[in-house]
């Protein structure tokens, strides 16, 4: 995904997408234009947004598709996007406003670190890491008490434990951090 002076430049597989009038609202028309292999053309599409994604009829025929969107520790929100009756699947798109820095560039060969959240309000039985362990992916670091039940928290990636939230015997609500886990 790139901006360039306003408008914005979307890259699917082979494809380039310049939105020439960006959809907004439940009906409308969008105008783009499409690259690929050194082929462009500009397309004029109606659209309309249903509960679970959008229909675009395009001068070939009607086609839908379900979006859903993710937004990662950093606040950037990526779309995936699913044709429906087909197996076609694109994930981890961007899109940003033209006057926006493309956020996935600064991100370029930089591992990011994963966060570990509890999933329900409970209280730390155990604490078996400390800032600095190494871990594994599948690990046990931590125990906590909830509903009555205890239970293992693992690492969902191998690195270093960089930021400790939590200590033994302290209450935490969902999706409090109790972990921050920097990449080897």
């Amino acid at each position: 995904m790139i901006s360039v002076k306003g408008t914005v430049i979307t890259r699917v597989g082979a494809y380039e997408i310049e939105w020439l009038s960006i959809p907004r609202g439940r009906v409308g028309m969008a105008h783009l234009r499409l690259t690929s292999g050194g082929t462009t053309q500009q397309l004029s599409l109606a659209w309309r947004r249903d509960a679970l994604g959008l229909w675009l009829e395009l001068p070939w025929g009607v086609v839908g598709f379900d979006l859903s969107a993710e937004q990662n520790d950093d606040g950037v929100k990526s779309f995936s996007v699913s044709q429906r009756g087909n197996s076609y699947r694109a994930d981890g798109l961007i899109c940003v406003r033209g006057t926006q820095a493309d956020p996935s560039s600064a991100q370029k060969g930089k591992k990011k670190g994963v966060r570990v959240r509890a999933q329900m309000p409970g209280k730390m039985i155990r604490v078996s890491v400390k800032n600095g362990d190494a871990v594994e992916k599948g690990q046990s670091v931590a125990v906590m008490e909830a509903m009555k039940m205890e239970n293992e928290i693992r690492a969902p990636a191998s690195g270093t434990v960089s930021k400790l939230g939590v200590q033994e015997g302290q209450a935490v609500e969902s999706g409090a951090e109790l972990f921050w886990i920097d990449p080897v």
